[in-house]
């Protein structure tokens, strides 16, 4: 056996590595903020928490697949190209109010019926006419229904 066989080696680490926790679960970020990794027999859970210690962002990670959860006060997702959503079934739901917005043309399709109810309804056109064509019948049901009537 070599003489030097029980020595020890000392390893130097540099100074400008940042340190890190034993398990390297949780680094420190901005702004007070932390980056967290759990891992659980049911999944791993790798969440930004924020200064306050609330929960910023999280994202589950299961066999079945990831779950995206975002909280703050505001939140934006903004890109420089496309920007595609698919599911199986989508639904919004804004708490206070909606808004979809466009600065070209707009274009509802659905390949089954299209259902709209709201307690008043308006639409009207900017500049320009409001066109309804149907294939079938035009039915307009009403308690009265006004034609050319400014007096509402």
């Amino acid at each position: 056996m070599p003489a030097n066989a029980n020595q020890k080696v000392m390893v130097s680490v540099p100074t400008d590595t940042p340190p890190r926790r034993p398990d390297g679960h949780d680094i420190e970020l901005v702004g007070g903020q932390r980056l967290v990794v759990e891992h659980s027999t049911t999944g791993d859970i790798i969440q930004i928490v924020a200064g306050d210690g609330r929960m910023a962002m999280r994202i589950r990670v299961t066999p079945g697949g990831a779950l995206l959860e975002l909280d703050g006060m505001d939140l934006k997702i903004q890109a420089g190209g496309d920007l595609a959503i698919e599911a199986d079934r989508l639904a919004f739901h804004g708490r206070s109010s909606i808004a979809l917005t466009t600065g070209g043309d707009a274009l509802l399709y659905a390949a089954g019926d299209m259902h709209s109810r709201a307690r008043i309804q308006n639409i009207s056109a900017d500049l320009g006419n409001v066109n309804v064509t149907a294939n079938d019948d035009v039915s307009i049901n009403g308690e009265r229904v006004r034609v050319n009537c400014d007096d509402v």
